[in-house]
């Protein structure tokens, strides 16, 4: 007897406390509960809606979702290895002109899932699919900035790989006041 398949995309990794895979139509309920935390919004751009209803995770998956064939999957959803359940998300932006050898890396978990090892285990793997699914001619370099306070932020790149390579002061604004944003940065050939 064969086993139903699952409604959900396969996943693009499969690690030891996560699932990364494509989002889909279903993931909504579970994308909006997750990312609806004060503790996650403080830490991201304002683009991230707080509070994060359900139409803001309806309209992020249809967004996150290529709309042509030749467009490459960017964002992902972190899930559940036991039910495939989004709890946090992980994705790449890419950068332009002089930068187009350079993607930004982002990510958020969600707060029942913190202190697991689930983001270091994300990140670790996704950086390696993402330089292994992408040539050299396309990306070099991916980097990611921590917003000051984000003290896990910066331990998960640091065990990813990644590199402390300055500090834009002030550079960032939320809530009524400035902050720092650390850069950390990771070449291809610091996987080697």
């Amino acid at each position: 007897m064969t086993q139903p398949s699952s409604p959900f995309p396969l996943p693009i990794l499969t690690l030891p406390s996560c699932l990364i895979r494509p989002y889909h139509p279903s993931d909504a309920p579970a994308l909006a509960q997750h990312a609806n935390g004060l503790q996650i919004a403080r830490f991201m751009t304002n683009m991230f809606p707080s509070p994060y209803t359900l139409a803001n995770a309806e309209f992020w998956i249809n967004l996150a979702t290529p709309a042509t064939a030749g467009s490459p999957t960017l964002n992902f959803a972190i899930c559940d290895p036991l039910t495939n359940t989004v709890c946090g998300g992980i994705g790449l932006k890419p950068r332009t002109d002089v930068e187009a050898r350079t993607m930004e890396v982002g990510y958020w978990l969600g707060e029942a899932y913190w202190g697991r090892g689930i983001m270091t285990d994300a990140v670790v793997g996704f950086v390696k699919w993402v330089f292994g699914n992408w040539s050299e001619e396309e990306l070099v370099r991916l980097e990611a900035g921590v917003f000051e306070g984000n003290g896990a932020s910066a331990k998960v790149l640091t065990k990813a790989g990644f590199v402390s390579e300055g500090c834009r002061r002030k550079a960032g604004y939320k809530a009524g006041r400035a902050f720092d944003i650390s850069v950390f940065g990771l070449l291809r050939e610091d996987l080697k």
